[in-house]
């Protein structure tokens, strides 16, 4: 009788939002997920300046795409859709829900969990949780003794990408995690899932603390430097922007001070936080973070120019000679 070889099963595909706390949390949630089950996975970090095309994709060996925290470009999910099994979308952000509300080519075989009132890595965490559950292999993805530390690192992970900072010292914890500086790309940093699962909470926070002023008083140095610009040459009002390639890592806090600055000078209440991505290798190319008080809404900008977000933070990239012809020269400004 002859003897075929058995057929390797197909593996799962995680792409999930990257350089991001709350994305690479979501994929520590699928990670969990699929070392309890002993599914084959393959994890790709994701990136908005540079996202994943079908083409980059083994799909030869996968029948299943989960999209965390990053659905990619109009149309990606959809052609993804096509060539696959199923995709999973597990997402919060607004422009995310608009894409889809709005499309009317999404297959059947296409799941989508989208809540802006969650953050991504709780979407995932919770979506994984039951999912484990449902195949009736038990209660907890995590040892019982790791599970009150890892659900307070995912309330802290999204009490911080929600901009809520309700829990007590959540600026103190993300500067904690600023500061241990983990790659969360997975395939170049192999042990990156073992590393977020030994995070102690209160140890980043005590890191986080000591580190706060040094890091505000970087801030400061930077604010002191802001300049006006308008948005899309004036199509979007105007607001305050600094030069920020110094201190990027520090965009989110520096961006809503950034904004709080631009309403003082009763400017729209925006910051935009400006400075080139390192592994893009192009001083041509800047990325521009938006933070933003109150009502305003930043997405619909960062959409223009191909990004997005969520109300209060997004982005996009644009050519540093297009940027040059948003600033306000200094004679012409008409705010102190």
């Amino acid at each position: 009788m002859e003897v075929y070889p058995m057929k390797k099963p197909a593996s799962s595909a995680v792409l999930y939002h990257y350089p991001c706390p709350d994305g690479v949390f979501a994929a520590l949630a699928a990670h969990l997920y699929f070392s309890a089950t002993s599914r084959p996975v393959l994890f790709f970090p994701n990136t908005v300046y540079n996202p994943i095309k079908p083409e980059d994709l083994p799909l030869d060996k996968i029948d299943e795409v989960y999209l965390l925290d990053f659905v990619g470009p109009s149309g990606f999910a959809e052609k993804l859709a096509s060539l696959v099994k199923s995709v999973i979308i597990l997402d919060h952000h607004k422009t995310a829900l608009e894409m889809f509300s709005l499309s009317t080519s999404i297959g059947e075989n296409v799941t989508k969990i989208i809540d802006i009132e969650r953050s991504g890595a709780t979407i995932a965490y919770d979506y994984f949780k039951g999912k484990y559950m449902e195949k009736g292999l038990g209660c907890g993805l995590v040892p019982v003794d790791k599970i009150e530390q890892v659900d307070q690192l995912y309330r802290y992970v999204e009490d911080i990408d929600l901009w809520k900072w309700a829990l007590p010292n959540s600026k103190a914890f993300s500067s904690g995690m600023k500061d241990l500086n983990i790659e969360y790309d997975v395939r170049a940093n192999p042990t990156l899932f073992e590393q977020l699962l030994a995070l102690d909470p209160q140890s980043i926070i005590s890191q986080g603390m000591a580190s706060l002023s040094c890091k505000q008083k970087l801030i400061n140095e930077v604010l002191d430097q802001s300049y006006e610009i308008a948005l899309g040459t004036g199509v979007y009002g105007h607001c305050l922007a600094v030069n920020a390639d110094s201190v990027s890592e520090l965009r989110s806090e520096l961006g809503h001070q950034l904004a709080q600055k631009s309403r003082d000078k009763k400017l729209r209440s925006i910051g935009a936080v400006v400075y080139r991505v390192p592994k893009l290798e192009s001083d041509e190319l800047l990325k521009i973070s938006l933070r933003s008080m109150d009502s305003e809404d930043t997405t619909p900008i960062s959409q223009a120019f191909g990004g997005g977000g969520h109300q209060h933070a997004s982005s996009f990239m644009l050519s540093s000679s297009e940027f040059e012809n948003w600033k306000i020269p200094v004679k012409a400004c008409t705010h102190s």
